[in-house]
């Protein structure tokens, strides 16, 4: 049996699943992205460099060896606790990025599963052969929901597992009202966007007129604008007394939910022409109103 050959064969297979390029993988075991190329076409790696090249590819020196036929199919734990390794070491290694891609590729790569796609192609190479064209990849199922934006400005991940109720509190339509009140108000979509914007500098307490001067919004207008802001967590209100006399001021605080809001809301806004690969399994309406 030539191992030569199914070792290359493995560890190029092994390195593409953890989004690493044969340049990133010589880094990590200390050779060249040619050595690692060499690898991959029938060179043999040295023995003592077998433990470090396991160790960056997250399986054990034996399934380097493996032939194709006896391939192990990770367990839902195995796979977890490769991928928890896989991006605590980039993580520690301030390699942020090849974290983040490895999570968008593998959602890319478990909706397109359920596809029976035999395309694996980069999620990274779907998008950017996309150019202007609106594409989303979505699973509908009894329990839970993906939705991946494929547009190549605007890549996008919502991840959601049904729980008892859940339905019922996306259709509760009270808070909405005075949500979408807030931002249909451009005063108000302003005086938001305002506070995230200025949030990096913390701490600072305003008065209503210094927030209307900053926002550019007339100071009566923003008065009436205060409730809604500080209802849904834009500002935080604190009452002063000072020489027997009550006033209140204001501070900025980070809405980790606003970001995400707007990219669905831009998604929502520009997909009037769409391609989408869909995926329904479910029986009950998704938005199923059991008030009705």
């Amino acid at each position: 049996m030539d191992y030569s050959q199914i070792i290359g064969k493995n560890i190029a297979e092994f390195r593409k699943n953890n989004a690493l390029t044969q340049e990133q993988l010589g880094e990590i075991v200390g050779v060249t992205g040619q050595a690692v190329s060499k690898w991959e076409n029938g060179g043999m790696p040295d023995a003592y460099l077998l433990p470090e090249i396991a160790a960056a590819l997250g399986v054990s020196i034996d399934r380097l060896f493996e032939p194709e036929h006896k391939k192990h199919i990770p367990t839902p734990d195995e796979l977890l606790e490769l991928l928890g390794s896989y991006s605590f070491d980039r993580l520690q290694a301030n390699d942020g990025e090849a974290v983040f891609k490895l999570i968008f590729e593998m959602i890319f790569r478990l909706n397109h599963s359920a596809f029976k796609c035999d395309d694996f192609r980069s999620v990274w190479d779907v998008i950017g052969e996309q150019e202007c064209a609106f594409q989303t990849s979505q699973l509908v199922l009894e329990e839970g929901t993906t939705y991946i934006s494929l547009v190549k400005d605007m890549p996008y991940i919502c991840v959601t597992k049904d729980e008892p109720g859940f339905i019922d509190k996306l259709l509760d339509e009270k808070n909405y009202c005075e949500l979408f009140g807030l931002l249909s108000d451009p005063d108000g979509l302003k005086a938001a966007i305002f506070t995230q914007s200025e949030y990096s500098k913390g701490g600072t307490k305003y008065t209503a007129d210094r927030l209307a001067e900053k926002m550019k919004i007339h100071p009566e207008k923003l008065r009436e604008l205060l409730p809604l802001l500080v209802r849904f967590r834009f500002l935080a209100e604190e009452q002063l007394v000072v020489d027997e006399s009550e006033f209140k001021t204001y501070f900025i605080l980070q809405s980790n939910e606003f970001r995400p809001f707007l990219m669905a809301a831009w998604l929502l806004v520009n997909s009037q022409q769409c391609y989408y690969t869909y995926c329904q399994t479910r029986e009950t309406r998704f938005l199923e109103n059991k008030k009705e």
